[in-house]
């Protein structure tokens, strides 16, 4: 285990800071480090916190910023792992520029957030949010969420096929028609390996009844559901169905969707109702997206599973311990590449 200098001049043991509102005792943490490190749990919301903190390796959540101005002031810091996939708050050219490594948890709660999509998926195509919300309020119609169609008659699209996306296209071919797949990423034979076909952007747009988003947020995807991709959604192929309006199910990032293009698309009718797990602003404040009878908003809860949570806590903590014995990360991500490269994100 690498030692970190005292002020003292003695040796300490490396400092490791747990960033994450998702826990509520370090049991995990202890049982990978023992007693090798000085263990700290402090969910950090401010570059200033975290520079206090003066980690030597950090595990952090989505909310902890690690901006360059953190990289810059945290000199002891040898690693940031992301305990979960996403790690769009840290700054990755940063961290590789000053020798930080930067890892994430690409290979946990891919069941669970495959599920969480299509059940929410599912749930839409069939109705069911607006049914039970009438019936609760004491109605009894069952051509509420009226006109509904059979699930194996409809086309399903799901943008990116990493690790989740791939899961999600295993649970969407057995109950959907046809599973459409973009991902400029993965070879054709693979997706069609999937029993998928893999189609171009528009042609999703155009040619799905129900949309699954399981992309990374990178320069490329932020806001790559706009105000265009939105109007080439209304041009929909082939699609005769009265109140046929595409759902847009997203459990990846928020800011992958325009947020004011959605809530346009909404009121159009172009997007018939949408399932959020994540939002550009999270929790929301004042968001438009909430509260809608035509959206089902769930707290960024598709990761979450008892077994899940454990998984990405283990592995999280097993990645920080690598790297101050002075080891590789084994999921340690390349700034040149990450997105791009099959199964590397979402």
């Amino acid at each position: 285990m690498t030692e970190a200098s005292g002020s003292d001049g003695g040796d300490v043991r490396p400092r490791v800071v747990i960033s994450d509102t998702k826990l509520t005792s370090l049991e995990t943490e202890r049982e990978v480090f023992g007693e090798e490190v000085d263990l700290i749990q402090r969910p950090l919301r401010s570059a200033e916190a975290v520079i206090e903190s003066d980690p030597d390796a950090i595990v952090v959540d989505a909310s902890t910023p690690m901006t360059a101005e953190v990289l810059e002031g945290c000199s002891n810091l040898l690693a940031v792992v992301r305990a979960g996939v996403g790690v769009d708050n840290i700054d990755l050219a940063a961290a590789d520029a000053r020798g930080v490594a930067v890892s994430n948890v690409p290979d946990y709660g891919m069941d669970e957030v495959s599920a969480h999509a299509i059940g929410m998926c599912a749930s839409l195509v069939r109705g069911i949010p607006t049914a039970a919300a009438d019936t609760a309020a004491g109605g009894w119609n069952w051509q509420i969420s009226a006109p509904l169609y059979r699930p194996a008659e409809l086309t399903v699209g799901v943008v990116g096929c990493g690790r989740i996306g791939r899961e999600t296209v295993r649970k969407a071919t057995p109950q959907f028609g046809r599973v459409l797949v973009h991902d400029p990423y993965v070879p054709e034979a693979e997706i069609r390996a999937l029993d998928a076909e893999p189609v171009g952007f528009d042609r999703l747009l155009r040619e799905s009844d129900a949309i699954s988003i399981h992309t990374p947020l990178t320069p490329e995807t932020r806001g790559m559901f706009d105000g265009d991709a939105f109007e080439t959604m209304r041009d929909r192929d082939g699609i005769e169905r009265d109140g046929s309006g595409t759902i847009l199910v997203n459990t990846a990032r928020g800011d992958v969707v325009d947020a004011d293009a959605l809530v346009e698309a909404l009121s159009d009718g172009t997007v018939r109702c949408a399932g959020l797990d994540v939002l550009p602003e999270e929790p929301p404040v004042d968001d438009r997206l909430v509260g809608r009878d035509d959206v089902v908003v769930t707290p960024h809860v598709a990761w979450y599973s008892e077994e899940s949570k454990r998984e990405v806590r283990r592995k999280a903590a097993e990645e920080a311990r690598r790297y101050l014995r002075g080891g590789e990360g084994i999921y340690r991500i390349d700034p040149e590449t990450y997105g791009s490269v099959p199964g590397s994100a979402e």
